[in-house]
């Protein structure tokens, strides 16, 4: 609720976020689009929780983000977001699976269940011949979606995905899309921020961001 984040960058103030005011609710498709510094990451960073507002409040599945220290808060969002970066963020030395595993034993989930889960995951999203494969072994698209399957693996209230298609040619671009629109229909929550127009036309709603301002 009228959410400010500002920083301040040598001598002077910048005003990423603000007074932002938004509600995602179950079932959600949201797109943020905005150039290059409108304060499309940070806003999305606010809204997981992944950082926090200078003014204002940020609730998170029900949690006023202010209140929780910062174990309680990594735990929360462990449980209950799922985030994909524009550059995938995997580790070089995993398997594919071993990528989707990670949140699940953070979570404290058994090794039987974790290894259950994360190829149930890869299969979803089409790479279960790929799940012995590391990232370098991997395609661009193909790390995406080990990307979205690590996201949801604790089975999260809501996807944040920040630029998911940024690296990815158009073929791909349209894959993780179809990716998207298959998981809200199955009752997911996603807020994507995006240059991306075909991606931000995909989704139910879209809000644009401009100098920290929504617009929309």
């Amino acid at each position: 609720m009228d959410v400010h984040r500002s920083y301040r960058l040598q001598a002077s103030t910048v005003e990423a976020v603000r007074g932002v005011t938004m509600q995602v609710d179950s079932g959600d498709f949201l797109a943020i689009s905005g150039s290059s510094g409108s304060g499309k990451s940070t806003l999305l960073h606010l809204l997981g929780g992944l950082d926090t507002p200078t003014r204002g409040e940020v609730f998170l599945a029900g949690a006023r983000v202010r209140d929780l220290g910062d174990r309680q808060l990594a735990r929360h969002r462990l449980l209950n977001v799922g985030f994909v970066f524009q550059r995938f963020h995997l580790l070089s030395m995993l398997s594919a699976r071993e990528n989707v595993e990670l949140p699940l034993s953070e979570a404290g989930v058994g090794r039987r269940e974790r290894r259950e889960r994360a190829a149930h995951l890869l299969e979803r999203v089409g790479l279960a011949r790929r799940a012995n494969h590391r990232p370098g072994e991997l395609s661009g698209g193909e790390r995406q979606r080990v990307a979205v399957a690590r996201a949801l693996a604790n089975e999260p209230h809501v996807l944040l995905a920040d630029e998911p298609t940024g690296e990815l040619d158009r073929a791909n671009s349209e894959a993780i899309l179809e990716l998207f629109a298959s998981l809200n229909e199955e009752g997911l929550a996603l807020v994507v921020a995006t240059h991306d127009m075909h991606l931000a036309e995909g989704a139910r709603r879209r809000l644009e961001l401009i100098d920290g301002r929504l617009d929309g």
